[in-house]
């Protein structure tokens, strides 16, 4: 993670307990040669141009859904780790691709950590304001939020135009999505463009067309997700997605099945009024793709942008009118996978995967220390964590004909940063050595309490135990997801405010990046 220089490093955490997941079943991962994308990737090479890499966002879970253990993706296109705190950010890509071509300047830098420091503490005080009204009766509460809705109105919006200020000045422009490529949706094709295709379109607009409302590009990510899902029917479409996006888009919900019939009416208004914007958006985005010469024709989507903008506050009114409708109804109860271990042994498990993280929070922190004081350095350093401890390489970079040549103690410092991160590795797996133990000692006796008999019985039992703390561990962000969508009481921005660091917080593995698209594919 890179910093400004002089502010101390800011740890990042690690991805919810998949390491666990890893020590449990003791299966080791292989080091890759040089793992992580090569630091040149931006640059042309000789007789073509040079792809960049392109990285979207993880897509936000429903409402409740479980997430299992997932280990991030490694090895070359391996998103950025800085890229955790922005992950839904609409110049999440933009930010991904200066950050893994080392494109970055001082300026952009010292706005995204200026950015990222006035929305923490606006996020900070929403959340003390709902902590703290949470046991004042409906009204009052609602009075309090109002006001809180109020003084955070200004701040919240300049704070959202900086998003789209930051999301136009990081962008390159032979570094879009589609900037090589060489397919449209408008061409005439004999083989037609798949849902996929058409999906990674509106997903390359929501984030890299300019003139769009940010209310647009929420509606073009739930488009692509739509689109994802989508079926040889209505009905298998409707099995592969049964969620209801609700702003702020893309949070989805299953909505109960015992609604007010005046609720029932407005949110089939709502979703009657959204389809249709949607199709306009859809329509408008179709035909700008396949434009010879968009730019001679002026910015058509601009001009949707004007004529949208009412309709999409309406319909943001719609949705605050159907939140009012369901406050009385009681809150569901979440539905709970139960646990097959007894209550001490099941604490012991949660505390490992604590204890895990704890560990690899503390590695983070100091190598991220190390890595802020090389930033000059000529080299190539990553590292990631495995079943058996943290594996890292620090290669120096071939320098190019031409270059400004490297200070006289330049291979001094590459080998003591080499040394340091190995003193962090060495360090952890000491305390690695305890987690083992503790992980044998909680298998023995799960085995002698469950006498399942089979080794591969008891892993299941192990693996719904860890699902099960995980679950617990998340609890609490489900709980701030619920109010974004369900809260009476704030503002549109406030919602946004909130989901981002739901989605934050619910640290969801980043996908891995992809270089340029060129040419379509040979089949879909």
């Amino acid at each position: 993670m890179n910093q400004t220089p002089g502010q101390p490093p800011r740890p990042k955490a690690p991805p919810r307990a998949w390491p666990l997941a890893l020590l449990l079943a003791a299966a080791p991962a292989p080091l890759l040669a040089q793992d992580g994308a090569p630091a040149d990737l931006g640059r042309p090479e000789r007789g073509y141009v040079q792809r960049a890499p392109i990285f979207f966002p993880p897509t936000p879970p429903p409402l409740g859904r479980a997430l299992p253990p997932t280990p991030p993706a490694e090895g070359r296109l391996a998103a950025p780790a800085e890229m955790a705190a922005h992950v839904n950010e609409p110049f999440y890509p933009q930010l991904a691709t200066r950050l893994a071509t080392k494109n970055l300047s001082a300026r952009l830098r010292e706005r995204v950590d200026a950015y990222r420091e006035r929305k923490a503490k606006l996020t900070e005080e929403l959340r003390a304001e709902l902590g703290r009204t949470q046991a004042l009766p409906a009204a009052e509460r609602a009075a309090a939020l109002g006001r809180l809705a109020v003084r955070q109105r200004e701040p919240l919006r300049a704070l959202e135009a900086e998003a789209e200020e930051l999301r136009r000045d990081l962008q390159v422009g032979d570094q879009t999505w589609g900037a090589l490529r060489q397919w449209r949706l408008g061409n005439d094709e004999r083989r037609g463009f798949s849902p996929l295709e058409i999906a990674q379109v509106m997903r390359s607009y929501a984030y890299y067309q300019n003139g769009l409302l940010p209310a647009q590009r929420r509606l073009l990510r739930e488009i692509a997700l739509e689109l994802q899902a989508a079926g040889e029917t209505a009905e298998a479409a409707a099995v592969n997605q049964p969620h209801l996006f609700f702003p702020p888009e893309p949070a989805r919900v299953l909505p109960p099945d015992d609604l007010p019939p005046e609720v029932a009416t407005r949110l089939a208004q709502y979703q009657s009024r959204k389809a249709a914007l949607k199709k306009e958006l859809f329509d408008a985005v179709h035909a700008h793709d396949g434009q010879a010469f968009p730019w001679l024709r002026g910015n058509t989507m601009s001009a949707l942008a004007r004529r949208q903008e009412v309709p999409l506050a309406e319909l943001e009114r719609l949705a605050e009118e159907i939140r009012q409708g369901l406050a009385g109804n009681p809150e569901p109860a979440p539905l709970a996978e139960r646990t097959p271990l007894p209550p001490v042994l099941q604490e012991r498990v949660a505390a490992l995967l604590r204890e895990v993280a704890a560990a690899q929070q503390s590695a983070v922190t100091r190598i991220e220390a190390l890595l802020a004081g090389a930033r000059d350095l000529p080299v190539q350093a990553n590292y990631r964590f495995d079943s058996e401890g943290i594996r890292f390489v620090v290669v120096p970079l071939r320098s190019e004909r031409g270059a400004k040549p490297t200070a006289p103690d330049t291979p001094a410092r590459i080998t003591a940063l080499r040394e340091g991160i190995s003193a962090v590795a060495e360090d952890y797996g000491r305390r690695l050595a305890g987690f083992i133990n503790e992980r044998d000692a909680i298998r023995t006796e799960a085995g002698a309490l469950l006498q399942l008999g089979r080794a591969d019985r008891l892993d299941q039992a192990l693996q719904t135990a860890m699902r099960v703390a995980n679950a617990r561990e998340t609890l609490e962000v489900y709980r701030d997801y619920r109010t974004v969508l369900f809260a009476p009481g704030l503002s549109p921005e406030q919602r946004r405010l909130l989901f981002d660091h739901v989605i934050v917080r619910l640290e969801l593995p980043l996908p891995r990046g992809e270089l340029q698209p060129v040419n379509r594919a040979a089949t879909w």
